[in-house]
């Protein structure tokens, strides 16, 4: 379990399971997320494309189509470049939920930026949402060069205590990241547990 000062940086040392994802990169091996990600976000990961897809036609149907072709090539699924490997630095990241569940969500929900941070530990990548009422913490693995593979965990703005991946599926957190612009990111979470058939969030770096 990891303390948490307030407005300090949050540290996850995630040493807990990673996803499976249906890897299209036959020339890259595998790495460790496979081994640590649970049944259910490996599910999930597999399926990202298709809850992309779902979630899309859910937004367009609702009548937001417009807002999402402003935004293009974020919600597409074929939108991934080579060189996955999200650079370490401070990044502004805007989350937009599509396709709402009947407990009241929207179609398109899409929040202004907040502030997130990646930084590099070995051959992993350590991921920090640093701002708003909903934070989410954990690692980035190698998986391709068009993807690689979110696992951490949920973390509320007023806790002080971040509860480890894999062991409370409500706060399992599992996206696809890929390279969409020539510094433009994203990380694909899909189904995730409230809310919406898809959560992508937009990464570009911005300057200390």
């Amino acid at each position: 379990m990891i303390k948490i000062g307030i407005g300090a940086v949050l540290v996850f040392a995630l040493a807990a399971p990673t996803p499976t994802f249906a890897a299209s990169d036959a020339s890259h091996p595998e790495s460790q997320w496979r081994d640590l990600a649970t049944a259910a976000d490996q599910k999930r990961l597999d399926d990202w494309q298709n809850a992309l897809k779902v979630g899309r036609d859910g937004a367009v149907q609702g009548g937001e189509g417009d807002k999402l072709a402003a935004r293009n090539p974020l919600f597409e699924e074929a939108a991934a470049l080579p060189d996955s490997n999200i650079p370490a630095g401070l990044y502004a990241c805007s989350v937009t939920k599509l396709d709402g569940d009947a407990t009241g969500g929207l179609p398109y929900i899409a929040y202004p930026a907040f502030r997130c941070r990646v930084t590099v530990d070995g051959d992993r990548r350590h991921f920090t949402k640093l701002t708003g009422s909903q934070r989410t913490i954990g690692w980035v693995y190698e998986a391709g060069t068009r993807h690689s593979i979110y696992l951490g965990s949920l973390i509320y703005g007023y806790e002080d205590k971040l509860i480890s991946y894999g062991k409370t599926a409500e706060r399992d957190q599992a996206a696809v990241v890929q390279r969409i612009g020539p510094k433009r990111w994203r990380m694909v979470f899909p189904y995730p547990y409230y809310e919406s058939k898809i959560d992508v969030m937009e990464l570009v770096p911005v300057t200390e």
